[in-house]
Parts: C-alpha cells; sequence; structure tokens
C-alpha cells in the first residue's frame, strides 16, 4: 500500500488534503506516516533556506535532518497547529543562527547595485563578481550572527519585519535595530574597500 493510501485510510481523506493544522495533531500524536508528510511538505522549505544562506557547499541534508529532529521533538508545544509551517521556519532559522555561530560562513550571493543578492550562477563565470564575492564575504564575516541572519532573512528571503521577528523571536523594535546596524556596518566596509567599492560603482554605471 501506498504512503498516500496509508495517510487516507487514517485521517479519511487524500494526503495531499490534509492541512497544516491536522498535521500538527498528528505529529504531536507520533503517527511516523505523518513524519513523513511533514519531511515532504516542508523540506525542500528548509533545505533552500539553508542553500541560500550557507551555499550549495553546506551540510544542508544534515542541518534538514536535524531542523527536523527538534521538530518532532518540539511540535507538542505548539498552540496554533494552524501555524505549523510557521513553526518550522522558526526551528530552521534557530539551526541556521547556530550554524552561522559556528563557523564562518560561505556565502554564493553576488552584490549589485541595488543591495539584492541574487542567484550565483552569474558570478560563475565572471571573475571580477567572483573576486569582489570573496572581498562581500569578509565583509559579511564582520557582522554577527544576529545581525547576519536579520540582513539575510530580509534581503535575500524577502520577509517582512514582522516575519522576521516571528522567525527570530523577536520584537519589531529589535529587528529594525538589528537590520540597521548590519546595512550600516556592510555599508560602512564595503565603501572602505577597495575591490567593493570600484565593483559597485562600475556596475552603477553599466545599469544607468
Amino acid at each position: 500500500m501506498s504512503r498516500a493510501s496509508h495517510l487516507s485510510l487514517v485521517t479519511g481523506v487524500p494526503a495531499n488534503e490534509v492541512d497544516d493544522a491536522e498535521l500538527a495533531r498528528r505529529l504531536i500524536a507520533r503517527d511516523p506516516s505523518f513524519a513523513t508528510e511533514a519531511w515532504d511538505r516542508f523540506a525542500p522549505m528548509v533545505q533552500g533556506l539553508l542553500r541560500r544562506a550557507l551555499g550549495p557547499a553546506s551540510e544542508t541534508e544534515d542541518l534538514t535532518q536535524e531542523v527536523f529532529v527538534r521538530l518532532c521533538a518540539k511540535v507538542a508545544t505548539l498552540q496554533n497547529h494552524a501555524a505549523l509551517r510557521s513553526f518550522v521556519y522558526s526551528i530552521a532559522v534557530r539551526v541556521l543562527r547556530e550554524e552561522l555561530r559556528r563557523r564562518k560562513v560561505k556565502r554564493w550571493l553576488r552584490l549589485t547595485k541595488t543591495g539584492d543578492l541574487p542567484e550565483a550562477q552569474a558570478a560563475a563565470s565572471n571573475p571580477e563578481g567572483r573576486e569582489a564575492l570573496t572581498h562581500f564575504h569578509a565583509v559579511l564575516d564582520e557582522l554577527g550572527e544576529k545581525e547576519r541572519t536579520v540582513f539575510f532573512l530580509r534581503h535575500v528571503e524577502g520577509l517582512a519585519l514582522a516575519d522576521i521577528g516571528q522567525a527570530c523571536e523577536a520584537s519589531l523594535a529589535t529587528i529594525k535595530r538589528r537590520l540597521a546596524r548590519a546595512s550600516d556596518r556592510i555599508d560602512s566596509l564595503m565603501k572602505r574597500d577597495p575591490t567593493l567599492a570600484a565593483y559597485l560603482s562600475k556596475r552603477g554605471g553599466d545599469d544607468r
């Protein structure tokens, strides 16, 4: 019997129609079939977050598994079962922050004059971009993990400030302060780095 058929027999509805609230309740009940369903539903989101933050060479599979180990251990504390996705995301952010504390971050993002941080494929064939990326790694390493996480969630993930606050378990005012500190620090360090200053100046001219 397939996993989908098994879930259908247990819940009375097809697996792909089990909403987050019901999935949370089944996880709390320690149903192993729904642990598999949770992985299928949320693992791509978690892996994407970790890969974008840490780079394609990072140990995202191990870190993703750690997120789901913690999910199974902590899901019983979730009061609003419908908020399961946000709960998983918050755990992933916590694991990310711990990883950022543990090692120097290996970034795979390149710069643009707007401060957006898009996919890195373009930098792979651009020696100048690769050099700028190396220098930008050094800039990011100057940030604390809290500021670095907020900067990433805002400018890479594109999260609203309120959502960042929820994911980082911090107030909106705290998130704004961290983001302002991170942005000011990055701006200052980039202007003092001749390679980054020249790279951004050239990109600004190219885009006009």
